[in-house]
């Protein structure tokens, strides 16, 4: 049986690849409020099957896909422009509120009303959580760009790394010990 040692290594190097460009693109893009979504990149696992089966699972925060995908926004005239396709949009439910307060005031900042005054967070919140139903979210694909790119590079590695695992294996299996006749 193959040996996965070289399939298993390439899948990693992929995934640290894909993984490290993700989270340079999210410092790059300012879309590092908290860090929770920047951490919960490197959580990924690569996975060695019977029959030499591989699989890759990478894990992430849920609104880091509608970050990377973008969502439509329920208004067709103020909605962004999506560049790739993406499933989701704003329908009938609004983002969480509580997610926007917790947002804004991170960030720390408010609007005002037409006398100058600052709104509380709450009030600002609630008219972000407004225009981002109606405009939706931009795309930002920035895990979406470097798992293509290095996406297009893996066959190659896994190729040279399939052949190393038999070479390796047909090695071990016909040593000096044995011989054909």
């Amino acid at each position: 049986m193959l040996e996965p040692d070289y399939v298993q290594q390439t899948f990693e190097r992929f995934a640290k690849a894909v993984v490290k460009q993700a989270r340079s693109n999210l410092t790059r893009g300012n879309h590092k409020a908290t860090g929770e979504l920047y951490k919960s990149l490197g959580d990924w696992k690569v996975k060695v099957g019977r029959g030499g089966s591989v699989s890759l699972v990478f894990n992430m925060e849920e609104y880091g896909e509608y970050q990377d995908r973008g969502v439509k926004g329920s208004n067709p005239q103020k909605s962004h422009k999506m560049r790739e396709f993406t499933p989701f949009k704003y329908s009938d439910k609004m983002p969480p509120l509580k997610d926007l307060r917790k947002w804004v005031g991170i960030k720390r900042f408010q609007f005002r009303n037409k006398q100058g005054k600052f709104l509380s967070y709450d009030q600002t919140a609630r008219m972000v959580q407004r225009s981002i139903y109606q405009k939706g979210i931009p795309q930002t694909l920035f895990f979406t760009k470097p798992f293509k790119r290095s996406f297009g590079k893996l066959p190659a590695d896994v190729i040279e790394a399939f052949g190393n695992d038999v070479e390796r294996f047909l090695t071990a299996t016909f040593s000096d010990k044995t011989r054909f006749r």
